[in-house]
């Protein structure tokens, strides 16, 4: 029997599993894709069942160049993809000064043409869902601190107001743009702390709040084309 599922790029840890279990506790069935993280992938798996739903674990290099139309066929012999979430990503350091391409490849494959090619075959062979595309607050800055990554975000900001003009009615996509939510993993949360001193509401976030946002996307039929900023008003 075809469930209806929702599709988490990037799932395994961090924002992705938060939103596979929030989506888990809506009634989805979680198709949870993962890279390199096999044992949190499956750890994920795991707690996603223990909600009551299905959940299948999918391994793909974003990395490298994929055949997504044949994906989303095999895939859908089992499942009946309504939600699609591109948040797969890496984050690395570069700037102008940076000796080769090579990063801003390597950021562009993982960020944004997975991204691409994965709502180009979802929209080609679906008739109706929802995409949620994972940002970056700093898509409202111009930071060359990491120059190659918020490239790749950039684009996949304007990405997806182009897709939600395109494929309305049928589709929705909209975008959220974390802030201070979680550090990074060499990092505590003393680092967040101390950079929630210059925003404006001087706090710092948690996963229960991009969940929130989730639910709102998926909840609301009228909203497509934004990008919901959860980021204590650091992109003002």
């Amino acid at each position: 029997m075809v469930a209806k599922t929702a599709l988490v790029t990037g799932g395994s840890d961090r924002i992705g599993k938060g939103i596979a279990l929030q989506l888990a506790k809506m009634g989805y069935n979680i198709l949870l894709h993962y890279n390199s993280s096999k044992e949190r992938a499956a750890q994920t798996q795991q707690e996603v069942q223990a909600l009551g739903v299905v959940c299948e674990t999918v391994q793909l290099n974003f990395g490298v160049r994929q055949d997504w139309a044949a994906f989303f066929e095999q895939i859908s012999e089992r499942f009946d993809i309504e939600i699609l979430v591109n948040n797969a990503s890496d984050f690395s350091q570069s700037n102008f000064a940076t000796p080769s391409d090579d990063l801003l490849f390597h950021h562009f494959h993982i960020n944004f043409v997975s991204a691409y090619g994965l709502t180009k075959a979802f929209s080609q062979q679906k008739s109706k869902g929802l995409i949620i595309n994972l940002l970056d607050t700093k898509v409202t800055q111009n930071d060359t601190i990491h120059l190659d990554y918020i490239l790749s975000k950039k684009t996949l900001h304007e990405f997806t107001k182009i897709s939600a003009l395109e494929l309305a009615p049928n589709f929705r996509v909209n975008g959220i743009a974390p802030g201070l939510v979680l550090p990074p993993k060499e990092e505590g949360l003393d680092y967040l702390w101390k950079k929630a001193k210059d925003i404006p509401l001087q706090i710092i976030g948690d996963l229960a709040q991009i969940q929130n946002a989730v639910v709102f996307l998926v909840s609301n039929q009228f909203i497509t084309g934004q990008i919901i900023y959860v980021n204590g008003g650091e992109h003002l």
